[in-house]
């Protein structure tokens, strides 16, 4: 799972300068909980060999998003609903009709969330953009290790523990598509957009395309990602960037529920 702590280390100061979205953009019904399933390929560009590139053999990938409980809790001085959210991240290769996660491919987040911030706008109504979803605590759970408390005032996910987020460019490309998850026939809209990161050595282009529907819980029913990565010697001019590394991650919804409960009580 090396790819992983890679990647997070050069998208984790992209997004903080990315309006990005998080995977709540609405509350449905406690105990409600919705599935995402897909895949993430990594290709390693190689001129120097026979076949040009190495394609590594895809993984695969599950994240679980539930409302686990209500609760009244003080938020910003004043006693506010809030609800449970918890997410779970799954990867790993496919061992018998299963993703073995192995020492390192599980993340569980539970946060305690304002039920009022959680918005599909592109800022809160607390002027938070949602690149962040304030929580008034948390805790997380990483591989084998044991839960420990989540110390910051803000939870997200990207780059973290997704590669999804929403971009500052990002546009309506169609409205009323059908994404064709596992969940049924729904309308969605078709939302893209770009997020580049240069330094002088470093190239990394990050396309998204998100499928944002009222028909399905918490708002998102599917989305892709494409990462691309060059490099170049730091006196070379931009012209010289050459792609080493593509990754396409793509998941959908395609299992919900009404009956969510906890991993981390």
């Amino acid at each position: 799972m090396l790819r992983w702590g890679s990647w997070a280390c050069c998208w984790f100061v992209l997004a903080s300068s990315a309006s990005a979205q998080g995977l709540v953009l609405r509350l449905p019904a406690d105990g409600t909980w919705v599935r995402y399933e897909g895949t993430y390929t990594q290709t390693e560009i190689r001129p120097n060999t026979a076949t040009g590139k190495l394609e590594i053999p895809p993984w695969r990938e599950q994240v679980t998003v539930k409302s686990v409980g209500t609760e009244t809790a003080e938020f910003r001085g004043e006693m506010v609903p809030c609800r449970w959210i918890e997410v779970k991240v799954e990867r790993g290769r496919e061992a018998e009709g299963k993703i073995d996660v192995g020492k390192t491919g599980l993340e569980i987040y539970k946060v305690l969330v304002p039920e009022s911030a959680v918005t599909d706008a592109p800022v809160s109504p607390e002027g938070i953009p949602n690149t962040f979803l304030p929580i008034v605590k948390g805790v997380r759970k990483l591989g084998e290790s044991d839960p420990q408390p989540i110390s910051e005032p803000a939870f997200r996910l990207y780059p973290l523990a997704v590669l999804f987020g929403y971009c500052r460019d990002l546009t309506t490309e169609e409205k009323g598509v059908d994404p064709g998850i596992g969940l049924g026939a729904v309308s969605a809209d078709v939302l893209t957009g770009s997020t580049a990161l240069e330094r002088d050595t470093s190239r990394t282009q990050l396309d998204t395309k998100i499928w944002a529907s009222k028909d399905v819980p918490f708002g998102v029913a599917a989305w892709t990602i494409k990462i691309v990565r060059q490099i170049k010697d730091e006196q070379e001019p931009r012209e010289e960037f050459k792609t080493t590394t593509e990754v396409q991650v793509e998941l959908k919804a395609q299992q919900t529920g009404a009956d969510a409960t906890s991993e981390l009580n």
